[in-house]
């Protein structure tokens, strides 16, 4: 789970950019994706008002005609019917009134790349750790669930998820990044691999697999916008097909994450408050083994996060923070509690 990062609008190209669209100068990028724009939607970039991502190469963009938009060109490979799954979930919450982008258009596959544009949506960050900020998170979640509910055909379309939801196989998906390698696991972090296992087998164990949902499958405060106390946007979808519980402990274990910074991860207390949140918010606890497939589901992100640095020791670049906070609680994690 990965946040997204934010960069200017010069001319030099992000990493994710060249992994996303190879080889090109900005100016070359720039002139193929206003190609793309003029014949979908009739015009052309005036203003790049911001390039961000860490998966997909992402625009913000000002239009000629003087519409904002955000343009996403997304990483290979990708599944076009999950990404058509998640546009017409959007449309389905906009249309309920839900603070999510309008789609504009795609996904479109042009010269090897998948395109999406949407409407841009301005707003502050929440502080996810403030409690009416974590509390509107957890409402957002439950909405939006609950919406998407009365769509079933979405739960079949959406695809296995991104690889930080797919603990299914157990532990560790293929990543979503070519620069990690799951298979080779550094000495000394073992118990990393054994309790990532832990973590997806009490979520099989616990999930009901017929009472499958689906929900935006990296819901943190740094994909939210705010004004006021309003949620007014939510940003960078994505479905997820899966429980109630585990989706909600998915969120649980990185809700207060920002979109600019590291680190962010959830305390076992602070996961919890957000659980206990969430059954106040959707009106009904969860029950005894939905509340375990939760507290797994939390826990695996936490693993997948923690397992994401070891792999990273090889490159000079691994926040060993987060493998501390794994480390020291992650029997916290596994038997999290809330009333």
């Amino acid at each position: 789970m990965e946040e997204s990062a934010e960069i200017d609008g010069s001319e030099q190209i992000s990493s994710t950019e060249r992994a996303v669209h190879g080889a090109v100068t900005s100016s070359e990028l720039r002139a193929f994706l206003d190609d793309w724009l003029h014949g979908r939607l009739g015009s052309m970039i005036a203003d790049v008002r911001f390039r961000a991502g860490r998966i997909d190469a992402v625009w913000g963009v000002e239009l000629q005609d003087g519409r904002e938009v955000v343009i996403k060109a997304h990483r290979a490979p990708v599944d076009v019917d999950a990404a058509r799954a998640t546009v017409d979930a959007q449309q389905a919450l906009v249309a309920a009134g839900f603070p999510c982008p309008v789609p504009l258009a795609g996904p479109d596959e042009v010269d090897g790349r998948v395109l999406t544009a949407e409407t841009l949506i301005a707003g502050a960050r929440p502080d996810g750790r403030q409690p009416a900020m974590r509390r509107l998170l957890a409402d957002g979640l439950a909405r939006h669930i609950d919406i998407l509910r009365a769509h079933r055909d979405l739960a079949r379309r959406a695809g296995p998820g991104p690889s930080w939801c797919r603990y299914q196989c157990g532990p560790w998906p293929v990543p979503h990044d070519t620069l990690v390698d799951f298979e080779f696991t550094v000495a000394g972090y073992e118990w990393l691999d054994g309790f990532g296992r832990r973590a997806a087998d009490q979520m099989l164990e616990n999930r009901e697999p017929d009472q499958v949902v689906v929900g935006h499958a990296d819901w943190y405060a740094g994909n939210t916008a705010m004004v006021g106390d309003q949620l007014v946007g939510v940003f960078d979808w994505e479905l997820v097909a899966d429980t109630e519980a585990v989706i909600a402990g998915f969120t649980a274990s990185c809700y207060a994450a920002s979109a600019s910074a590291g680190g962010g991860l959830s305390s076992p207390r602070e996961a919890a408050a957000y659980l206990r949140d969430y059954e106040e918010v959707r009106g009904q606890q969860l029950s005894d083994s939905e509340r375990r497939a939760a507290a797994a589901a939390a826990a695996w992100i936490l693993a997948f996060n923690a397992r994401w640095q070891v792999a990273l020791i090889a490159h000079g670049m691994c926040d060993f923070s987060v493998i501390d906070l794994v480390q020291d609680h992650r029997e916290d994690y596994l038997s999290l509690s809330w009333s």
